[in-house]
């Protein structure tokens, strides 16, 4: 088991992904006002390709090599080495398929330089994403924030350089990217083999490998049909109505999708704890109590978000963007639907049962599919905006129904609140008073 408690990584993993919330806040701030509304759909519809393909192509290897490093299934030394040999098979397809899309997907509005920039940028993104699973397979939550953070704050940093001090434009954005994850590469490289965290022992592990490709398969079909679910509307937008529209409506979803980083600060703990842990009553219990207090610290910040859209929206992105309010309030619900959602998946993916989300949230994909081609053409963003939430409703319900028959417990007992559930503000008042203890202690000295 882990040294720290869950509060503790769970605190720690926020803070990580404040800083990225953060990040790609001012992100979005610069390239909308600099870009515009139609520069900033083009920056959107480029960068969804990759994003979809991506969660395919690196067929959930990640997730199961967290899985199979927590668990210790085979030696540590034969799963780094197998996994090797997977980033350069998965990089390879990741690119070949990409760069078919982009031929077919319409590449008349696209600079080829661009697309250049984010092809390459690939296996740097693969290559950090796989090594998060190791670190998390080890429950190194600390090494696992430095790569989940690093990418997204220096994107920022050369956003301001190639976007705002050198007015590059959306081929800036992009380069902006691709030497973010550049730097990370060596970060993460430097931890990994310099510092000996791991070892390779560079043999052909065909084993290991398939039984790695067997779990992550499973693993990468889901994380397709989610993807798909997140992005197929702007892909829809860009066919059926204009940039505009694809601007507006991907600033929504960004904003809006700041409920997520609740989820996101839990999920990857609960996975790695899974991956790691025997006691299985006591972790469907704690992941209820932890999916319960989720729900109420997103509705809470997605009230604060509804009303503060108005005023905010066209004092930071331009009054350009005003038309993105009322899809941000509209989008909302089908948000914060999710955020349950991401939780209790993360825990059956621990428990090697990825599947789920398959079976749950393929007729929410055709949901969205068949909505977004009605509703599209005449509403625009709003109308995708419908076809989210109908999409997110309808798999999250479904999939809630198969945790409580997988775990044995009922619905009810999942939303039930218990005063044990509170505990968790308690401890973040005993957290904030340790530090605050601790910082005094250091000044008096």
């Amino acid at each position: 088991m882990a040294k720290r408690s869950y509060f503790q990584d769970i605190v720690s993993v926020f803070g990580s992904n404040l800083s990225v919330t953060i990040s790609n806040l001012l992100v979005g701030i610069m390239l909308s006002r600099i870009l515009g509304a139609a520069g900033f759909g083009i920056y959107s519809s480029i960068i969804v390709v990759p994003i979809i393909v991506i969660g395919f192509t690196q067929f959930g290897i990640r997730r199961s090599t967290i899985y199979h490093i927590g668990n210790k299934i085979l030696p540590e030394e034969n799963i780094i080495s197998a996994l090797f040999l997977l980033l350069l098979w998965t990089s390879a397809l990741s690119i070949i398929i990409c760069g078919v899309a982009f031929f077919f997907y319409g590449t008349q509005n696209f600079d080829p330089l661009i697309i250049g920039i984010v092809l390459l940028t690939i296996p740097l993104l693969l290559a950090n994403m796989f090594a998060g699973g190791i670190f998390l397979g080890k429950e190194d939550i600390r090494n696992s924030n430095i790569v989940n953070a690093s990418p997204t704050v220096l994107t920022l940093l050369f956003t301001v350089v190639f976007v705002w001090v050198v007015p590059m434009s959306v081929l800036g954005a992009f380069m902006a990217i691709g030497l973010a994850n550049l730097i990370t590469f060596f970060i993460v490289f430097r931890k990994l083999f310099v510092k000996s965290i791991v070892k390779i022992n560079w043999k052909y592990q065909e084993p290991v490998m398939k039984s790695m490709i067997k779990l992550g398969l499973v693993n990468a079909i889901a994380i397709f049909i989610m993807q798909l679910n997140y992005r197929m509307d702007i892909l829809m937008l860009k066919q059926l109505s204009t940039f505009e529209q694809v601007g507006y409506y991907s600033l929504a979803t960004q904003i809006a999708e700041q409920l997520w980083h609740i989820p996101f600060a839990i999920e990857m703990i609960i996975l790695s704890r899974s991956a790691n842990t025997t006691d299985n009553e006591f972790l469907h219990k704690t992941v209820a109590s932890i999916f319960r207090v989720s729900l109420v610290l997103g509705i809470a910040i997605g009230t604060i978000i509804f009303f503060m859209v108005p005023a905010m929206v066209p004092l930071v992105f331009g009054k350009e963007f005003v038309p993105t309010v009322k899809m941000i309030r509209t989008i909302l619900p089908g948000i914060l639907i999710l955020v349950g959602f991401r939780i209790l998946n993360s825990r059956l993916t621990g428990m090697g049962k990825p599947q789920v989300a398959i079976y749950t949230f393929m007729p929410a994909l055709l949901i969205n599919f068949i909505l977004n081609l009605i509703l599209l053409p005449r509403y625009g963003g709003i109308g995708a905006a419908w076809a989210t939430n109908a999409s997110y409703a309808v798999g999250s319900i479904a999939f809630l129904f198969a945790y409580a028959r997988i775990t044995k417990m009922s619905a009810l007992q999942i939303f039930t609140f218990r005063k044990s559930d509170f505990y968790f503000f308690r401890d973040l008042k005993q957290y904030i008073l340790l530090r605050r203890s601790r910082n005094d202690a250091k000044e008096s000295n």
